[in-house]
């Protein structure tokens, strides 16, 4: 009952913006009336001339189109991009150029790895004043990197710049006196930065230029391990807290919790999480990649323990294929 309760709400989230089929939709998003042929101009349901669609606001993103992903998929390793990685890496991070940036769990040496060349080199040093830092995450813009990583009584998230090769931070913050445990970033669609806050069971949403404006989103979780967006804009977590099984939320800011599904073990223990073409993608402690398409959200296995535990995984800069870090590669998947 409460794997249908989620894909319901799932559904209806994308369906929202789907009345009238699929087809309907698009033309909406392309300000073209649904019927009208190429050229012709729209028409009210009178047949006189409709409005001509509002103009577009600065700073306004054109929706994405509505994507439903297929039943089943599949999944296929198509490059070991680096391998014999330095140990313990378990976070990465695109920058604008497509390059990444690692960062292990524990230690504040971050790596920067060219996928075209495969060539690792060493970024720079997390700043902490309590010796090696325990990491938590790592999260870029095209302005800046941010590291979520734990401090002498508290967690915070810096602000780095990287240019020609070197990680260098700026002494601000966007996020102080977090509680242990907080840290776990994405950047969402309104270029806002979201995170959750470990223990205190919330997420938050930050604006790295006001951090005085943070706001909490969503309340009541307990163990938080990935956040991504879905094309429609939804966001969507995962929550391994309730000891049984992994749960798989989508979340409305202010609202309350949603029902979760709860196909995934909790043994799989889940370490990160990513969509492309309409699916989300969670990696595993295990060696599982679990693929969720939306909006049914009917839950498939891949990998299955063939490459041990499974850290990151995120989308390559087409939006094609997928990262994927194990503890010793990274490679390249492609994914349908």
């Amino acid at each position: 009952m409460r794997r249908a309760l989620a894909a319901a709400a799932a559904l209806a989230a994308l369906t929202t913006a789907c009345a009238g089929g699929p087809a309907a939709d698009r033309a909406a998003q392309l300000g073209a009336a649904p019927g009208a042929a190429p050229g012709e101009e729209p028409t009210g349901p009178d047949g006189t001339p409709s409005a001509p669609p509002p103009a577009q606001e600065p700073g306004d993103t054109p929706a994405d189109p509505v994507v439903i992903a297929p039943e089943h998929g599949t999944v296929a390793i198509a490059e070991t991009v680096a391998e014999d990685l330095p140990a313990g890496l378990r976070r990465a991070a695109a920058l604008p150029d497509g390059t990444l940036l690692l960062t292990p769990a524990t230690g504040g040496t971050v790596h920067h790895l060219d996928p075209a060349t495969g060539d690792l080199t060493v970024a720079g040093e997390v700043e902490s004043t309590t010796g090696e830092p325990t990491i938590v995450d790592i999260a870029a813009s095209d302005e800046a990197v941010y590291i979520a990583y734990e401090g002498a009584q508290s967690n915070r998230i810096s602000r780095y710049t990287y240019d020609a090769g070197t990680l260098r931070p700026t002494g601000s913050a966007a996020a102080r006196d977090l509680p242990r445990g907080a840290g776990l970033m994405a950047f969402g669609p309104d270029g806002l930065l979201y995170t959750s806050t470990g223990p205190a069971g919330e997420i938050l949403r930050i604006d790295p230029a006001r951090p005085a404006a943070t706001a909490a989103i969503s309340t009541g979780h307990t163990d938080l391990r990935g956040l991504a967006w879905d094309p429609m804009g939804q966001l969507w977590t995962i929550d391994p807290g309730n000891g049984a099984t992994t749960d798989v939320l989508p979340i409305t800011p202010e609202n309350p919790l949603p029902p979760a599904d709860t196909t995934v073990p909790a043994t799989e223990n889940p370490t990160d999480l990513t969509q492309i073409a309409g699916s989300l993608w969670m990696t595993t402690e295990s060696g599982t990649l679990w693929r969720y398409p939306l909006p049914n959200a009917s839950p498939e296995p891949f990998l299955t323990d063939d490459l041990g535990p499974l850290t990151a995984v995120l989308p390559t800069p087409d939006g094609e294929d997928l990262w994927l870090l194990t503890e010793t590669s990274l490679l390249r998947l492609t994914v349908t």
